[in-house]
């Protein structure tokens, strides 16, 4: 029986076991083997075409996910997960305490791969303890620069898409201490 543990050995126990505590404090409970086999087709999808006049055409992909519960470790596990699919050239991951659903916008090259094997990668992420509830996919395709109607509607649909979330201030603990303190 072992009654002495040398000090390297502790820190290397505490430093191996750190990893495990931050993974375990990102579940959200109990998962459902059920929700890790669930079918795509189950996803909602919109797709909108944004006709540019300038710039390269870009395909991205706004992915609805529930099951995150922290954006360094659950959106960091999404992030590189998506990194590892060929085709995907970035992946922003828009994280909201509180939200039911979290965002990861990822941008990529729809000649090697569609929006279904994006959503399929976030799903085989620990166990299926993420879940996609819905896709809106965005194809920017080149046009020339006349006016018509179908340009303005164009313009119209883009103003939709590139809408942005006002930003939240949430206030320091310390900010919040003193508050409590002053009363």
């Amino acid at each position: 029986m072992i009654t002495h543990i040398s000090r390297p050995m502790r820190s290397w126990i505490l430093a191996s076991s750190f990893p495990v505590l931050l993974l375990s404090a990102c579940s959200s409970g109990s998962t459902d083997v059920q929700q890790a086999a669930a079918e795509v087709a189950g996803v909602a999808r919109v797709v909108n075409e944004v006709v540019i006049t300038q710039g390269t055409p870009v395909t991205f992909a706004d992915l609805s996910i529930s099951g995150m519960s922290c954006e360094m470790m659950c959106g960091g596990a999404i992030k590189k997960a998506l990194a590892q699919v060929q085709g995907v050239s970035t992946t922003e991951i828009k994280f909201v305490e509180g939200d039911e659903n979290d965002h990861a916008i990822v941008t990529y090259d729809p000649d090697q791969v569609n929006d279904a094997q994006l959503v399929e990668a976030v799903q085989k992420i620990h166990d299926g303890q993420y879940k996609v509830v819905a896709v809106a996919v965005t194809k920017q395709v080149k046009g020339d620069g006349a006016a018509s109607e179908d340009g303005e509607a164009a313009e119209a649909a883009d103003a939709k898409v590139n809408a942005e979330l006002p930003a939240l201030r949430l206030p320091s603990l310390l900010e919040l201490l003193s508050l409590i303190l002053r009363a």
